[in-house]
């Protein structure tokens, strides 16, 4: 008997064990789509989220401001979720050590443009040495299903204005997460160590 007990126990470890694996993270290689990225309306989506899936997507890429100034490079998220968290961050790759080109601005749009979310300087960056170094950082917690955009730009007085002179590379940063239900995953645990003991019966009787 404590034998097969001990193997009812193995099986809800191995569920929750199985459960971890599936909101383990995804990763992905964001692309600089030039011409098309440089507004909404072509923008491509480039990162997927699953339907009705806890997970965490992670995908990040090099992409480039355009000789000249004036660039702008948008990405698409496909099928947030209210309540998915999207972590966005920049880092520049040009003037090393202090990486303090090019200075970019990063945020978060809704299918329509509109903005919801609007980084400039990460001031944790460069080894909290700020004012060196000028990547951006942005958190939003989505509050409507639906499709989202990314955008990042130069430093100017009135953001996203096309206003700058910034050229170069950087690379960016897509963290979402989706956590599930509390009461969900309670549910679903307390289904799969049932399901285990049914099992362990069943071997019993027969």
């Amino acid at each position: 008997m404590r034998r097969r007990r001990g193997n009812v126990l193995q099986n809800w470890f191995a569920s929750v064990l199985l459960l971890v694996v599936v909101a383990s993270p995804a990763a992905g290689l964001l692309t600089d789509q030039e011409p098309a990225n440089n507004n909404v309306a072509n923008a491509a989506i480039q990162i997927a989220m699953p339907p009705n899936d806890n997970a965490v997507i992670v995908d990040a890429g090099v992409l480039t401001f355009a000789a000249g100034g004036g660039d702008f490079d948008y990405l698409g998220i496909g099928g947030l979720l209210a309540g998915d968290v999207v972590n966005l961050s920049t880092t520049p790759l040009g003037d090393p050590p202090v990486f303090e080109t090019p200075d970019t601005i990063v945020g978060l749009f809704s299918d329509n443009g509109s903005s919801e979310c609007v980084g400039d300087d990460a001031f944790n960056n460069d080894l909290d040495q700020f004012p060196t170094g000028f990547g951006s950082l942005c958190r939003f917690e989505i509050f409507k299903d639906g499709d989202y955009f990314i955008g990042v730009t130069g430093f100017s007085a009135v953001p996203f204005d096309g206003a700058h002179f910034e050229e170069g590379k950087y690379s960016l940063t897509v963290n979402v997460t989706r956590l599930p239900e509390p009461g969900a995953l309670l549910q679903l645990a307390s289904g799969v160590l049932g399901l285990a003991v049914l099992r362990a019966r069943r071997r019993e009787n027969g």
